[in-house]
């Protein structure tokens, strides 16, 4: 899919003249699925053996870790299997460390403005999706769940978890990207809003808007009784819900450490009267058999809290004809069936979450608790695996059964928690993946949540804005050039060539810019050798539509070896355009860097090939600069540099005037020198304004922004 927005490139090498000889755009196809890379061991449902993970714990719950397969007892439909194999996986969950917030939840937190470092598929042990069902959730409970969702974020997750956040209703469906960056799943917290087209309205109960007249052949008529059209759009919502829920198990399945899915929900009913939903019955088997393939636990939280079934202010009953004591009776069905309705939605929750060996937390108004139990519960497990008798899977054209799972264990007082059941079905047989074209590969690098090493990549992001070009972001890639293979040509220079390529996703993981470029350089031995020791910057920048939170991510691959490096950035862009109060991107660097010319020539603030690294001795000197956009008279701004969640020094207040009449855009800067005894670490810079606010004299305008560097 190729957009076609303007690009600008410039490359810069330290400590000597850059030379861009040959840049190119293109358009690059959509990446190929993401090939298996298969650990801790899997097996196969239908070829191998098929797979079951168990959770162990003795009488205080504490896991067991030291059982094999002699230890355990299988039993498929009531008939004992032969255990081929149990291996022990551990995953650590110790308490994650609790960052300070700023402000209110939800809101910016100093700590994350430091990226999450690169990481390796080895080095994660739990994945984890969080599964929003926004067409089954109501505007009530909406902001407890929003709540809940930033404390778990925030005291639950692990560095070694990778997670993503979706909704049912959205359009990224699976394939909203997986990440580690806190920074990215707050903001898709924040961005939740109550769907219109869902099977939930304001409250968690429909209101009753009861008209009742008696006739005297029928009896009592309620002219406005849709239940038969609500019930079938119910049915046909949570069977959305389960749709988009499937994409997102098979989403999971190729990626490492304990999988599970946090299903947050006001449930579905699954059965209709004393029949079970048909259509919803097949959405729901279809979910579960997909998860036993992945090895997905799904565990559910119903996010309406404790509910009453009395009648609230929404309700209207208008009742005439009625004998004396039928109002009461008719007050007393209605509760009896929200009672029922209840129940028979969290029943649909929790049978999905004990299918897969997980559970449900329902009847709570403590759901940071409850998120808080099945992160707790998403822990070391074994990996089973057996080989069914013989007609456990349907042939094919066959009608598949449903078989059921039992697993105990030989040694005392042990308790095992594990899937149910799983259908019929034989995995379809391996065919060879076929190899990937240099543009697939290119965009299989750039969306992977993993890091490719083979080019050691680094990005800055820099967000900005020019009355002419509109929005964008100024991206500093720097490149670790032992990573090209440099060719030695007639004229004694060392050439190098490589292929970069920038993608931009939305909160909704949708892909909204993609660039496609390239370059090649030729240096004499000296500019050589200094690159090899200092790395190249290549400077690009990428225009954005509108408003909002987005992901870029970048892949470098050398046109000779074919070795691929990636990175990625989070960047939230506010609405200047319309007038919004906001600061750019900072710009840093240490008293020996040099001034290099505005990328493109539309940037008051210059950018330099040193502002891509940012790592600086304790006792340099540092400067900085921003723009100020759309201040209003004057704008305050207060410097500071935190560690962690501490604050190590804070600069008086600057009060800057703004210039008058313009775009209202204008550049301001800084300095200030770090201690001499700064002990080594991740630091950040950060930029607090405010400004009046225009329509309300008696209140403020705010703007934050940060910049992390290191001190070593």
């Amino acid at each position: 899919m190729a957009y076609g927005p303007r690009l600008v490139v410039v490359l810069l090498l330290f400590g000597c003249t850059a030379v861009l000889i040959e840049g190119r755009q293109q358009s690059l196809s959509l990446p190929a699925q993401s090939q298996q890379q298969p650990e801790p061991p899997r097996f196969r449902v239908g070829v191998d053996a098929v797979r079951v993970d168990a959770v162990v714990t003795d009488r205080d719950g504490h896991i067991v870790s030291d059982l094999t397969a002699d230890d355990f007892e299988v039993r498929q439909d009531g008939k004992p299997q032969a255990v081929t194999f149990a291996q022990f996986v551990p995953v650590l969950t110790s308490p994650a460390p609790q960052p300070s917030a700023v402000g209110a939840p939800g809101a910016s937190r100093v700590e994350l403005a430091i990226p999450p470092p690169p990481v390796k598929r080895t080095d994660v042990q739990r994945t984890l999706a969080i599964v929003v069902d926004d067409l089954g959730l109501s505007f009530e409970s909406l902001k407890n769940t929003q709540r809940a969702l930033h404390g778990f974020i925030d005291r639950e997750l692990q560095p070694s978890d990778l997670v993503a956040l979706v909704r049912t209703g959205g359009t990224g469906g699976g394939l909203q990207p997986f990440t580690l960056d806190r920074r990215v799943l707050h903001t898709a917290i924040d961005a939740l809003r109550w769907n219109g087209a869902s099977r939930s309205g304001v409250e968690p109960f429909e209101p009753l808007n009861d008209y009742v007249i008696v006739d005297e052949h029928a009896g009592p008529l309620d002219v406005n009784d849709f239940s038969g059209v609500e019930g079938l759009r119910r049915s046909m919502s949570a069977v959305g819900t389960l749709g988009a829920l499937n994409l997102v198990v098979r989403s999971a399945r190729e990626l490492p450490g304990r999988k599970a899915v946090v299903f947050v929900s006001e449930g579905f009913v699954l059965l209709n009267g004393l029949e079970p939903d048909s259509r919803l019955r097949i959405a729901l088997d279809r979910v579960i058999e997909e998860a036993t393939r992945a090895g997905v636990v799904i565990y559910a939280l119903d996010c309406r809290g404790l509910q009453t079934a009395g009648l609230q202010a929404a309700d209207n009953l208008k009742v005439g004809g009625l004998a004396p004591g039928q109002m009461d009776e008719r007050v007393r069905g209605k509760a009896l069936e929200r009672l029922e309705f209840n129940r028979n939605s969290q029943e649909g929750m929790r049978y999905l979450a004990e299918q897969t060996g997980g559970f449900a937390v329902l009847n709570t108004n403590d759901l940071g608790r409850g998120l808080g139990r099945i992160s707790n519960d998403v822990r070391s497990y074994y990996v089973i695996g057996y080989v069914p008798r013989e007609g456990t899977f349907a042939r094919q054209g066959g009608k598949p059964r449903l078989h059921k799972i039992a697993i105990t264990v030989r040694r005392p007082g042990l308790h095992v928690k594990t899937r149910k059941a799983f259908l019929g079905i034989s995995d379809p047989p391996d065919t060879a993946a076929a190899p990937m074209t240099q543009a697939q590969q290119l965009v299989h690098t750039a969306t992977s949540p993993f890091a490719e090493t083979g080019i050691a990549l680094d990005a800055t992001t820099l967000p900005g804005y020019s009355p002419a070009e509109g929005m964008f972001v100024r991206t500093l890639l720097q490149i670790d050039a032992h990573g090209l293979t440099f060719v030695k040509g007639d004229d004694g220079q060392q050439t190098a060539a490589a292929d970069v390529l920038g993608m931009v996703f939305d909160q909704e993981g949708t892909e909204v810019a993609h660039l496609s470029t390239g370059f090649a350089v030729a240096l004499k031995k000296d500019a050589a050798d200094e690159a090899l020791k200092e790395g190249l910057v290549y400077t690009l920048r990428i225009p954005i539509r509108a408003s909002g939170a987005y992901q870029v991510r970048f892949a470098i691959r050398d046109q000779h070896s074919g070795a691929l490096g990636s990175a990625g950035a989070f960047v939230a862009i506010d609405d200047i355009a319309r007038g919004a109060f906001a600061l750019s991107g900072i710009v840093v660097r240490g008293e020996d860097g040099t001034a290099a010319p505005a990328a493109g020539g539309a940037d008051p603030i210059a950018l330099t090939a040193a502002q891509a690294i940012r790592v600086y001795r304790a006792g340099t000197r540092l400067s900085y600069g921003y723009e100020v956009y759309n201040g209003a008279g004057w704008v305050q701004a207060v410097t500071s540099i935190w560690h962690g969640s501490e604050q190590v020094f804070a600069a008086p207040p600057d009060k800057l005037a703004v210039p008058v009449g313009g775009d209202r855009r204008f550049a301001a800067a800084g300095g200030l020198k770090l201690g001499e005894g700064l002990p080594a670490g991740r630091y950040v810079l950060q930029v607090s304004a405010s400004t009046p606010d225009p329509k309300r004299p008696a209140r403020s305008r705010l703007a934050v922004q940060r910049m992390a560097f290191d001190v070593r």
